[in-house]
């Protein structure tokens, strides 16, 4: 009878221990990495189509390139915008690669909001969120996503904090 007790309890602990393995194991290959930046870039491509529905109102397709200042990883979107007087949502999607040549593909929302200085010159700033939608070599099956704020510069120029996390779903 005791010996009976002495396997249920060892086949009890293992059992437990197994639990305990099979989700230490699971819960690391889906841990998250914290990522962060700072972004410049300039587009390349834009079309403006005015409409006659309300003053300033304006859709925006445009195509910009760019590149991470502390990472080296450069970029390209394309994007839609569409605003009354500088105010207004903007999303669309990015490419970014790595300087090892892998890539990440995500898509962005944003809101655009633009004010006027003491001197009367248009400020654009503008923030959203991000989320991957694919990746290439060590970002095979890349998760996760974040946020960013930013401003325009210039003519056509722009910069960009960002952040967020991933992981690499197995």
């Amino acid at each position: 009878m005791q010996i009976l007790k002495s396997k249920r309890l060892m086949l009890l602990l293992i059992s437990l221990a197994s639990i305990f393995a099979l989700g230490l194991t699971s819960s690391l290959a889906q841990e998250k990495t914290k990522i962060a930046g700072k972004r410049y870039g300039v587009s390349t491509k834009t079309e403006v189509i005015k409409l006659d529905d309300t003053e300033g109102h304006i859709l925006i397709l445009s195509e910009s390139k760019g590149v991470d200042v502390a990472t080296g990883v450069q970029f390209v979107s394309s994007a839609f915008g569409d605003y009354v007087k500088g105010n207004g949502p903007h999303w669309g999607y990015s490419k970014a690669i790595d300087p090892d040549g892998d890539v990440t593909f995500s898509a962005f929302k944003m809101q655009a909001t633009t004010t006027l200085s003491p001197e009367g010159k248009p400020i654009t700033a503008f923030e959203g969120t991000w989320s991957f939608t694919k990746g290439t070599g060590k970002f095979e099956n890349v998760q996760g996503g974040g946020t960013f704020k930013g401003k325009i510069i210039g003519p056509g120029i722009y910069t960009y904090d960002w952040e967020g996390e991933y992981f690499i779903k197995k």
